[in-house]
């Protein structure tokens, strides 16, 4: 292996332990914290944008360190169900809750 791949390598196993760290202290941040979450609630919506902000960072490193994207985040009106010609959802079981489908001939 050459010596950048085994940087590259040890860098990689570096940011896995730092990610596990920060889940570690942030577990015991909330321990410590939710006695407090009764006395002040501006206290626990402050504390949960704080979590939910290093979530995110440890979600983007993560990303960043597998190459992969692990959230799946779509913007916009989501698009008109699409079925196959001739399918539809029978009238009388959506009247009864179920979404039972048939042919149309």
């Amino acid at each position: 292996m050459t010596r950048l791949l085994q940087r590259e390598r040890e860098v990689k196993l570096e940011l896995i332990a730092s990610i596990a760290r920060g889940q570690n202290a942030l577990a015991r941040v909330l321990e410590s914290v939710a006695d407090l979450s009764e006395q002040s609630p501006a206290l626990t919506k402050s504390i949960r944008e704080q979590v939910r902000l290093l979530t995110g960072i440890q979600l983007t490193m993560a990303e960043m360190l597998t190459g992969t994207r692990l959230r799946n985040y779509r913007l916009g009106k989501p698009g008109k169900v699409w079925l196959a010609d001739g399918v539809r959802a029978s009238r009388a079981s959506t009247v009864r809750g179920r979404h039972e489908f048939s042919r149309e001939a």
